[in-house]
């Protein structure tokens, strides 16, 4: 088959669709991968080692760094989830929607089938006009309303008040998205969507929910078009694989270090970068760990640190994290994804969006201290969670538990096997 994917976003939603990518490519297909990376990451040497098409989709008319960094200061004060997805939509989709929506119908015009990240509509918009089947994927299981699952947002006051919180939250949304849903629609023709969450983010044929089943048993009032495959885990190559010069040694040289990372929430400027980690100083000294700070700056001789702390610009978390007491993360899906398979336990410092709902499900699932948020964030605040963590045993058995369980899973080979399955030869049944 010839198969079409789009996606957008940060790495934690580029990372899935590289995953996807290569596994479609392994089975036999002809891919091509539309990419646009809101940091502007170059994927093209990984699409040559997989053997996929990669076409880089990007804004026309990119801010300069300056303004970056204050719309993202902007989005980190706000604090509220809703709020913050409003700002990152008028800032990083809206100025690339168009765009996105062109390559989104070359895509289609040269592909037997599609899958999309759910947030990108203009691909769904294009497969509907050309009668290309599609399917959706969500990196979050709280994109789909259940009675089952806790509404985002929301403080979690019980099952009995799911539903009224899901119209809460349904409501916040569509107010959102369907206008500018709707807007595209109404210009191509198209019968307007009446509800994001089960429409627009959910393809009626196959939506994949990129979660573990262990973390994610699919609720008994979704339909059979949603799907857990499990989580897609990057393949070897996305990441550094060889761990930097002198991390080897000071690994076996001590206790196990608490790693620091805010992965793709941390802009490139030196004085965001030094402001992280100053805090994470102060949180070391307070517990008196070892630790690995990871800097995404080239120089890493510009953070202060005393010989308790080794700095890296990236590592493999996949071998790294085993050999940690606690991760410390900013609540992605992709750190998420490596800190459960590592088996280590995790505090989160949520920044935005869903990492707020990552943190409730690691505490849920009795492998994280108590969830942290990025805007005022406290060093004596994100000690005491860590150090919770370091005085119960019992969470870092139950992460070796359930990392355990998710290392016997295939995502990808899930995920491929029910595209090439319900996408297969027949014109799109949507609508």
């Amino acid at each position: 088959m010839r198969i079409g994917l789009q996606t957008w976003g940060s790495e934690g939603d580029i990372q899935p669709f590289i995953a996807l990518a290569a596994g479609l490519t392994r089975a036999g297909n002809e891919v091509t991968l539309l990419v646009t990376d809101n940091a502007g990451r170059d994927y093209s040497g990984l699409a040559q080692q997989f053997g996929f098409r990669l076409v880089d989709v990007r804004n026309p008319d990119s801010p300069p760094p300056e303004k970056v960094e204050k719309i993202w200061r902007e989005i980190i004060e706000v604090g509220n989830p809703i709020r913050q997805t409003e700002l990152v939509l008028r800032h990083g989709f809206d100025p690339v929607m168009e765009v996105m929506f062109a390559a989104a119908k070359d895509l289609c015009a040269t592909s037997d089938a599609v899958v999309g990240h759910f947030f990108v509509f203009p691909l769904r918009v294009a497969a509907e006009k050309s009668g290309v089947p599609v399917a959706t994927v969500n990196v979050v299981h709280n994109c789909l309303p259940s009675s089952q699952i806790r509404p985002p947002g929301l403080p979690n006051l019980g099952r009995w008040s799911y539903p009224l919180g899901w119209k809460l939250v349904r409501r916040m949304v569509n107010r959102i998205f369907l206008p500018r849903v709707n807007a595209l629609r109404k210009r191509e023709g198209l019968a307007p969507d009446r509800d994001v969450m089960t429409q627009t983010w959910a393809s009626e044929r196959l939506n994949l929910v990129a979660v573990s089943p262990t973390i994610c048993e699919a609720p008994t009032d979704w339909g059979a078009q949603h799907s857990v495959c499990g989580f897609l885990n990057p393949p070897v190559g996305l990441s550094a694989e060889e761990p930097p010069d002198g991390l080897e040694e000071f690994l076996a040289a001590g206790e196990p270090p608490v790693y620091f990372t805010f992965g793709s929430m941390m802009l490139h400027n030196l004085d965001y970068l030094r402001e992280a980690a100053a805090i994470w100083t102060a949180v070391v000294r307070r517990v008196r760990c070892r630790a690995v700070f990871q800097l995404p700056w080239d120089d890493l001789s510009a953070f202060e640190a005393d010989d308790r702390v080794f700095k890296v610009q990236r590592s493999p978390y996949k071998t790294v994290f085993p050999k940690c007491s606690v991760v410390v993360h900013h609540g992605g899906a992709g750190t998420t994804q490596s800190s459960l398979l590592s088996g280590r336990p995790s505090v989160v410092v949520a920044h935005m969006a869903d990492q707020f709902f990552w943190g409730s499900e690691l505490e849920r699932l009795g492998v994280a201290g108590p969830t942290q948020m990025r805007k005022g964030l406290s060093s004596e605040r994100l000690a005491k969670s860590i150090d919770q963590v370091l005085a119960r045993p019992h969470m870092s058995k139950r992460a070796a538990a359930i990392g355990k369980a998710i290392s016997k899973e295939n995502g990808v080979d899930v995920a491929v096997g029910l595209i090439e399955g319900r996408l297969r030869g027949t014109p799109s049944a949507e609508r």
